[in-house]
């Protein structure tokens, strides 16, 4: 329910500041360092109904990061129930503008 709204650093990280966006309290936390993950929860409510979602509420989809929709495509973190990494997140969003193009291309447009 918080997120990071900025980051305080010289030579190394000194300070962070978070927001909890549920209640808008806002805090100031010290430390020598700061890990970024993805998140765990994926956020695709928006999509109930309009694609296939998991148990998880993941988003569905085959090898080639098609979706249950011809010509819509996923990746990263909505997509990613297994690995949840930044840079796995980035490789699915690759793989996944990559086989948009080639939809769009076979379609002529």
């Amino acid at each position: 329910d918080t997120v990071l709204t900025e980051v305080n650093a010289g030579e190394k990280v000194a300070s962070v500041k978070t927001k909890n966006v549920k209640t808008g309290a806002e805090s100031a936390i010290e430390t020598d360092g700061l890990f970024i993950f993805i998140g765990h929860t994926p956020n695709t409510q928006i999509f109930e109904g309009q694609l296939e979602l998991d148990e998880a509420g993941y988003i569905v989809v085959d090898h080639l990061m098609q979706t249950s929709v011809p010509g819509v495509y996923a990746g990263g973190e909505v997509a990613d129930p297994h690995f949840r990494q930044v840079i796995t997140s980035a490789g699915m969003g690759a793989g996944a503008a990559i086989q948009a193009i080639r939809y769009l291309e076979e379609k002529g447009l």
